[in-house]
């Protein structure tokens, strides 16, 4: 009895060893590493920073409880243990309609295991490369690629190999001055483990803070939603202007490192053109937008 005892403290203790906790940030209207890639055991926390908001359920894999948390100044933190491999799907309950949604893609660890993956510069050319402790029953890795984190496409399938060592170089440049990697292991029976999301800054990409505005025209009462670029972590200044440049409203949203999505919360105007200036940084832009 005393042996199984053990045992069971050993097994428990080394799944504990190797499981991770990662943090997803909270501010207004947008998780910040909305998307993530886990390995079963691993704990999702959410952090919260700014506002009012909630983690809740969309979809989740079969056998696991659903859940609606609040994420405001009373709770700052929530934490969810990943015992199911699958996909789920999360949102705020409040703001899922301005897009503040997200993913967790959990897999259970393979024999072979990543080590080592990064993404690098070649000669402008983004050098994905990887190590796995064995190559037993891999049947392929598959290299995915995409250019806002969370939806990605396959863009190239490598054998396994008695090395351990792969790479891939991806000579297809995208308008993107952010793109993002991820490598998934498949055994011969159809098992996989999603790597973890690697991003790379394309240093030949066009320099543009705001990437979209939408909808342009805005109807009344006026959301505009955009996506815009940060170099590092910071904070994107809004600020709202009439055609004559009267000062209308600002506001702040937080920015992570690479893509970010956000909404400004234009309220009832006066139909008309105006001018939005964003400023991050050192950067600052202008932009016409239309009320209807």
């Amino acid at each position: 009895m005393k042996k199984i005892v053990l045992l069971a403290f050993l097994v428990c203790s080394f799944t504990a060893t190797f499981a991770k906790i990662i943090r997803i940030k909270v501010v207004d209207n947008q998780f910040l590493n909305a998307t993530v890639n886990a390995k079963v055991g691993d704990t999702i926390l959410w952090v919260w920073q700014q506002g009012i908001h909630t983690s809740t359920s969309v979809s989740v894999p079969l056998g696991v409880t659903a859940w609606n948390k609040p994420l405001d100044s009373a709770h700052k933190q929530y934490g969810f243990i990943l015992r199911v491999a699958g996909q789920y799907k999360y949102k705020c309950r409040y703001h899922a309609v301005l897009g503040m949604t997200g993913t967790i893609n959990a897999t259970a660890a393979l024999s072979a295991g990543f080590s080592d993956l990064s993404v690098a510069d070649d000669n402008s050319r983004a050098l994905v490369n990887w190590k796995t402790k064995s190559s037993k029953d891999v049947a392929y890795f598959s290299v995915q690629k995409s250019t806002d984190g969370n939806h990605f496409t396959e863009v190239s399938r490598i054998s396994a190999n008695s090395s351990n060592q792969y790479k891939f170089s991806d000579n297809n440049v995208t308008s993107a001055k952010y793109v993002y990697y991820q490598v998934e292991i498949v055994d011969n029976k159809g098992n996989h483990e999603l790597s973890e999301i690697k991003m790379f800054t394309q240093k030949g990409a066009v320099s543009k803070l705001i990437t979209s505005l939408s909808p342009n025209p805005i109807s009344n009462p006026g959301h505009l939603m955009l996506q815009f670029n940060a170099d590092k972590e910071g904070t994107l200044v809004l600020q709202l202007y009439s055609q004559s440049g009267t000062f209308v409203k600002q506001t702040e949203l937080a920015a992570a490192k690479g893509l970010n999505n956000g909404h400004f919360h234009l309220g009832d105007l006066t139909p008309g053109q105006y001018y939005i200036v964003a400023t991050l940084g050192g950067t600052k832009e202008k932009h016409s937008i239309v009320v209807k």
